[in-house]
């Protein structure tokens, strides 16, 4: 019997990260996101900053 995955924590946002001008976020969940509306709020505003760093970079 094959263990099941643990599910992402709904709480936690996503980090994404500025990398050579593009938004790289690192293991992302392989299917779709349940999200708590704080965490995909912040989520959102970290996805906008890092992308406003990414294309200052070039």
């Amino acid at each position: 019997m094959a263990d099941k995955p643990v599910p992402a924590d709904p709480t936690k946002p996503m980090s994404p990260q500025a990398v050579d001008g593009a938004v790289v976020v690192h293991d992302p969940p392989e299917a779709a996101m349940n999200l708590t509306a704080d965490a995909a709020e912040i989520s959102g505003l970290r996805l906008i900053d890092a992308a406003d760093k990414a294309r200052k970079r070039f």
